[in-house]
């Protein structure tokens, strides 16, 4: 995938300005920056849920927003408002997004999966009667079923515990192990930093660092600097 001075205004206001990029197979991409900076615009423009005002996003060689509607079936966006039906089980949520996904699942990929993010025991149970903390694991039991190439996450730690984020980045690997590309924008800098291969920041709608995974990541600190917490140190 790449995106060519990819920009989005609303009025005079630029959401996001000239940001060039080459998303590569196996690529963990973590883009940070802070509230404001364009995070949210650069993972809708990537996967067509927004209209660029300037740019295009390629992939294969084709544009996203005027190619076959596959390329758009190959991503996925795993945010905190990921919607599911609530008058709907677990299951028949699943079901009806892998049929629109074009997707046929049986009854053992369901079960497997259901018991991977450790939802098993409510594959009968309405989306409505879910805590917030299990709709975030059926998100992520959705991308596992749909099998995305790129993945997409915004701020995807949220209301998840401890075994959850275990759970989200033991799939974020393998994601990438599978030769697949995941960007994630979120403000858990360290966390983020510890697993991805490369970091982007945003600042003011425009890419201000885009470097490898390094150590120590002195150019990062020095890009970063401005927005680091007191006290926070970045994982090696």
């Amino acid at each position: 995938m790449v995106t060519r001075n990819l920009s989005k205004a609303y009025g005079l206001l630029w959401a996001l300005r000239d940001v060039s990029l080459e998303l590569k197979s196996g690529d963990c991409v973590a883009v940070l920056g802070p509230n404001g900076a364009g995070k949210t615009t650069l993972l809708r423009l990537l996967c067509g849920l927004l209209y660029p005002t300037d740019g295009e996003v390629a992939i294969d060689g084709a544009t996203l927003l005027r190619g076959p509607s596959s390329l758009r079936s190959s991503i996925g966006l795993l945010s905190p408002n990921e919607h599911f039906y609530e008058n709907l089980t677990v299951q028949e949520n699943l079901r009806l997004f892998s049929s629109l996904y074009g997707k046929k699942i049986d009854a053992a990929d369901l079960a497997r999966t259901l018991g991977t993010v450790g939802l098993g025991s409510w594959s009968k149970d309405y989306v409505g009667s879910l805590s917030s903390g299990m709709k975030c694991r059926l998100a992520i039991a959705k991308w596992i079923l749909l099998e995305p190439k790129l993945l997409l996450l915004d701020e995807p730690y949220g209301v998840l515990d401890g075994s959850g984020v275990d759970l989200l980045e033991s799939y974020i690997k393998e994601v990438c192990r599978s030769g697949g590309i995941v960007v994630m924008a979120s403000h858990h800098v360290s966390r983020v930093l510890a697993i991805c291969t490369r970091a982007l920041i945003l600042h003011r709608a425009r890419l201000i660092f885009d470097e490898p995974r390094q150590e120590p990541w002195l150019n990062f600190q020095r890009a970063f600097g401005e927005f680091l917490p007191r006290g926070e140190r970045w994982s090696s």
